[in-house]
Order: C-alpha cells, then sequence, then structure tokens
C-alpha cells in the first residue's frame, strides 16, 4: 500500500497490476475498482464502506460481487448491465462469449452483481471530493476519477508501454484519443493507473500522456509498412500481431480477437 496523499492509497494488484488483474485506489471509506484479486479484495473489505467501478472489464470488476455479499454499496457507470450474460455481449462476439464468461470466471473469479448507477459529475464531496469523467474509447462506459482536484485515477487510460487497449467491438480509437487529450486540460499533479505505477509531477504525467498517445500513430504506421511489403490478409495480419507482439499466452483465442479488432478499426 503507498500514501498517495492523507486519505489516498494506492494498492497493487495481484501480478504486478497487469492484466488480468488491476491496481486499485482507496479514497476515504471508497474503494476505486475491484480487479485486484480476490485475497486483496477480501482483505479490504472492513476498511470501505463503497466500491466505485471505472467500468465493466473484467479486470476491474471482478470483485464486485464480493461488496454484494458484504452488503456494502456497489456504483457502476449508468446505462449498462452488471450481469455476465450482458457484459459478454458487449466485449465478445456470441461465438466467444461462453468461452469468455468461462475464462473469466475461473482466472479471477468475476461473478453477476448488482450496482447502484453514476454519472458524469461529482460523486463524493466531504472528506475527498470524487468526480467522475467520461472517457469513452476504451470502452464506452470508461470513466476516469478526478480527486480532490489534482489527483487523477485513470483506469484504463493506464500510460502502460502495450499502449491504448481498444479490442471490443465498441473500442473507438477517434474517441480515445480525445478521452486522452482531455486529461491534459486538467492541472493535476498525480497520476494513478490501473496498470501501472502512480506517476508524480505534472511535466512527468504530461510526457508519458504524449508518449501514450502516439501508439495510434506509430500502429497505423507499421500496418502501413506490413501491407506496403506485400497484400496480406487480416488473419494473416493476426497471425504477424503488429500490435500484441505474439505475446498471448493467456487466452489465446480472445486475444486473437482483441487483435483483430483494434488492427480493423485502423
Amino acid at each position: 500500500m503507498v500514501k498517495i496523499s492523507d486519505r489516498v492509497f494506492f494498492i497493487k494488484g495481484e501480478f504486478n497490476g497487469k492484466f488480468p488483474y488491476c491496481n486499485v485506489l482507496i479514497v476515504d471509506d471508497v474503494l476505486i475498482d475491484s480487479g485486484a484479486g480476490q485475497r486483496i479484495i477480501e482483505g479490504l473489505l472492513g476498511r470501505v464502506s463503497t466500491l466505485i467501478l471505472t467500468h465493466l472489464h473484467p479486470d476491474h470488476a471482478s470483485g464486485a460481487w464480493m461488496f454484494n455479499l458484504a452488503r456494502k454499496r456497489v456504483l457502476s457507470p449508468a446505462g449498462f448491465k452488471t450481469d455476465l450474460d450482458s457484459i459478454s455481449q458487449r466485449f465478445m462476439t456470441k461465438k466467444l462469449s461462453e468461452l469468455w464468461k468461462k475464462v473469466i470466471a475461473e482466472s479471477i473469479g468475476m461473478k453477476s452483481f448488482k450496482s447502484e448507477k453514476y454519472n458524469e459529475g461529482i460523486i463524493t464531496q466531504k472528506p475527498v471530493e470524487i468526480e467522475a469523467i467520461h472517457a469513452p474509447g476504451h470502452t464506452k462506459d470508461h470513466h476516469v476519477f478526478l480527486i480532490d482536484q489534482k489527483i487523477m485515477y485513470g483506469a484504463d487510460i493506464d500510460l502502460t508501454e502495450f499502449g491504448p487497449f481498444y479490442g471490443n467491438p465498441e473500442g473507438d480509437i477517434s474517441e480515445f484519443e480525445k478521452s486522452i487529450k482531455r486529461i491534459l486540460t486538467y492541472d493535476i499533479e498525480i497520476f494513478v493507473s490501473s496498470h501501472f505505477d502512480p506517476i508524480f509531477g505534472k511535466d512527468e504525467i504530461e510526457r508519458r500522456i504524449t508518449n501514450y498517445l502516439s501508439f495510434f500513430k506509430k500502429r497505423e504506421e507499421k500496418l502501413i509498412d506490413l501491407l506496403s511489403e506485400k497484400p496480406r490478409t487480416l488473419q494473416e495480419l493476426v497471425k504477424l500481431s503488429p500490435i500484441y507482439g505474439g505475446r498471448k499466452k493467456f487466452a489465446k483465442e480472445i486475444l486473437d480477437f482483441f487483435e483483430e479488432n483494434m488492427i480493423q478499426k485502423h
């Protein structure tokens, strides 16, 4: 656990916070996201009264059912159902939805859950202000959180060296770029990522965000280079894996689907 400010604490998820887990943030008695791993979330249940989810990807929402079981408050983005069937239909094809549900149940224990809904705007004011900012592109329901006007929890605008993920059918490059650029308009001092260590200092935050934005163009150029060598089918491009770089040890069929979607969006 890393102290970010007097009432804000960063907790690294299992597997160093990498997929299929995520880092989480305690803000006073609120937990933001629940994908740190069941053991970690179980240990946090006694510290917090409320869970707020940035979006419904399983690496962020996998522990929400535990809050239902503990009779604690759960908030998730308005307009999106939280049962596994509905979530799988958003993020996968009909053909892959059953495999997806099986994989996330067995790997990270995700289950359907119930929640209250929130919209963009101030969620809590005292003792710490938490403002939800809609940041679509990664998913339609993706939000980042501004905490006391100086700390940004960026969720899956994660600033990792993998780069932006837009592999679900609803992922949108144009919207994603707009959401990332919007973060640059906020005067923040600390940026907390779901899959990377906290970043301190305005200059370093701006440098990392600018680098993250560059992935869209770099991927576009890589695809153009591959196609300029010779004509290639979509499946041939997926096999070459220009985005994942062949790193698909976890549920390869699903990751191939994500890569195919991301290639098609360019």
